[in-house]
């Protein structure tokens, strides 16, 4: 008696096996949209805090953030106003890098 009623509450182990595997695809699933909630919200805080940092006058930042638009990073649509804006103001502050990423891209832009 006490071995049928285990058989009819776990069932048949095909139906076990169905059940257990969707219950684990659905637990994996529920985690692959977790890591891509988390992924997509770090790479938000990430523009964010990036933004404040140019914004407050930090040539690092600045020039990350003219990389940012000029690539397309972080999120942002690449745009290349922005991009030389971001990039002009770090030049202007002296970032050594930054004069020559606007030369790079306006030959990209000339001959292209």
């Amino acid at each position: 008696m006490l071995v049928h009623i285990f058989k009819r509450f776990l069932g048949n182990s095909s139906q076990r096996s169905t059940v257990e595997s969707n219950t684990a695809n659905n637990a994996l699933s529920s985690v692959e949209t977790t890591h891509i909630a988390e992924d997509t919200q770090n790479i938000r805080n990430a523009m964010w805090a990036s933004l404040r940092a140019a914004l407050r006058g930090d040539q690092e930042a600045q020039y990350q953030m003219g990389l940012n638009y000029l690539n397309g990073q972080l999120g942002l649509d690449r745009s290349y106003i922005h991009a030389e804006k971001w990039l002009e103001q770090a030049a202007h502050q002296g970032h050594p890098f930054a004069k020559e990423e606007l030369k790079k891209a306006y030959n990209q832009l000339a001959f292209s």
